[in-house]
């Protein structure tokens, strides 16, 4: 057994994927890189031959092939390639609406298709509204260039000036405005594609943003069924092989520095506690910003500018392939009521194993896992009425549920929302601000960074795949 150092280079608090990056690329340079993982949580949950992973967005289920060639110890198996590759043709997502369904393909014709048969009555403007988003993309695309390989794109880093003029020539409106004239099912159609590319709430996004979302190549840029479960814990292989420390704990106490230098991790319920030079904050923001106490007050200041309004519960059926209705995909996104609230299972993310996956079911039967919203303030009070207003969803999508139904399994939920490690929120910013910039920072001091959902929440797994990049040569410039 090897001797953990004194002094760890980088402490990494919490596995989420950004900072599980950056702590497998610096030990892969031999830098001295501690792990603390929190024992209660969990990634997945297994029962009578299903396996459930639940997910914040469906950019957890789809990723860029190009940004996955970044990842230091690829998660994704050959076999799973090839099934990406298999199902790229067909429709990625498919939106229910109260008076439309529509398959969200990744190939524009295919796509236009589609709306033009759901909204017939709006057709020019709306092939006015793709034109010009396709417009836009041309310049995000000619920007990328601009800025060569070596850049994060679209993270924009660099002096104020070069990130002004990376903006400069691209349009200030906001969806808002631009959506102003449509009907309320197309504008809950644009609305509901952005929320499910990342994890952020708003009135309303750039523009610029919107179509960086919403428009794709058409050679294909997605991997399909991409497995977090495996991609997490290949990582977490790939750290202990090269040399990193992994410690199992409850949480952390507090957190003390000298002036950011060094710092000094106390755990919660034992005496020992660890040191290193520097830190990434690697879960929620707004669950670790107090831990370090007093100094921690200029830190609290980002919880101010974005916070979580929902938190995304999930539900794990194991169905009969039967129930399944014939053409429904993989992944879904269903609203009931356009009016009301997104709670109360008004509005359903539903993800379904693969047919014949027996990874993740048995024989003949499909694993749903349906992610349905709670605001943050009712967390741990009695959610009894949220499982009818699911089911009550659910019914209205899969004919004769109740005869299919295998198993329903929500308690791992109610035990897993108490973690301070728990992912999957739902976030709200009050003020504007510059998308390609972010939200909080991803470096907030000298030796201090946060890796999470909040650097990008509008890009989903792609900002935390880019800001754990980022993180990790940031910090790797300090040994070279």
């Amino acid at each position: 057994m090897r001797e953990p150092p004194k002094i760890f280079d980088v402490a990494v608090l919490g596995t989420g994927v950004g900072g599980l990056i950056a702590a497998t690329q610096l030990a892969n340079e031999k830098r001295s890189v501690l792990l603390l993982k929190e024992d209660r949580y969990q990634l997945s949950f297994k029962k009578d031959g299903y396996c459930f992973v639940p997910f914040s967005n469906f950019s957890e289920r789809r990723v860029r092939t190009d940004l996955l060639k970044k990842i230091p110890f690829s998660s994704y198996r050959r076999e799973d390639r090839r099934q990406a590759e298999k199902s790229e043709q067909k429709c990625s997502v498919q939106l229910i609406l109260p008076e439309a369904r529509i398959d969200l393909y990744q190939t524009f014709p295919l796509l236009q298709r589609e709306w033009r048969r759901e909204f017939p009555k709006e057709l020019n403007p709306i092939e006015n509204f793709y034109a010009e988003l396709g417009r836009i993309y041309q310049s995000l695309k000619a920007i990328k260039s601009k800025e060569g390989d070596g850049s994060f794109f679209p993270i924009c880093r660099g002096s104020l000036i070069k990130r002004w003029y990376s903006l400069a020539h691209l349009p200030k409106g906001r969806s808002e405005r631009w959506l102003s004239s449509f009907s309320p099912e197309f504008k809950k159609f644009i609305e509901l594609q952005v929320i499910t590319c990342g994890n952020l709430l708003a009135d309303s996004f750039p523009i610029s943003l919107i179509s960086y979302l919403l428009i794709h190549e058409e050679e294909g840029i997605s991997e399909t069924n991409l497995d977090l479960d495996i991609m997490i814990r290949s990582l977490l292989e790939g750290l202990i092989q090269s040399g990193g420390w992994v410690e199992e704990i409850r949480g952390v106490e507090k957190i003390e520095g000298t002036g950011m230098e060094e710092f000094f991790i106390s755990l919660t319920g034992e005496k020992r506690d660890f040191r290193a030079q520097s830190l990434i904050l690697n879960s929620p923001y707004h669950r670790l910003s107090h831990l370090f106490g007093k100094r921690g007050k200029a830190l609290s200041r980002w919880n101010k500018k974005i916070r979580p309004r929902y938190v995304m519960f999930p539900f794990f059926l194991g169905l009969r392939e039967k129930v399944i209705p014939v053409g429904m995909g993989d992944l879904l996104i269903s609203i009931l009521n356009l009016e009301k609230p997104y709670e109360g299972g008004n509005l359903l993310l539903l993800g379904l194993s693969r047919k014949g996956d027996e990874r993740q079911a048995p024989e003949g039967k499909r694993a749903l896992t349906a992610q349905c919203f709670i605001p943050l303030w009712k967390t741990g009070k009695d959610i009894s009425y949220l499982q009818d207003g699911v089911i009550h969803h659910l019914k209205h999508l899969f004919p004769f549920l109740e005869d299919h139904i295998e198993l329903i399994e929500k308690d791992w939920a109610n035990d897993q929302i108490g973690c301070w490690s728990y992912p999957h929120y739902l976030y709200q910013v009050d003020s504007d601000f510059q998308w390609r910039d972010g939200i909080i920072p991803i470096q907030l001091s000298k030796n201090l960074y946060f890796s999470g959902r909040e650097n990008f929440p509008y890009l989903g797994l792609e900002g935390e795949v880019l800001s754990g990049i980022f993180i990790g040569e940031e910090i790797s410039k300090k040994y070279r």
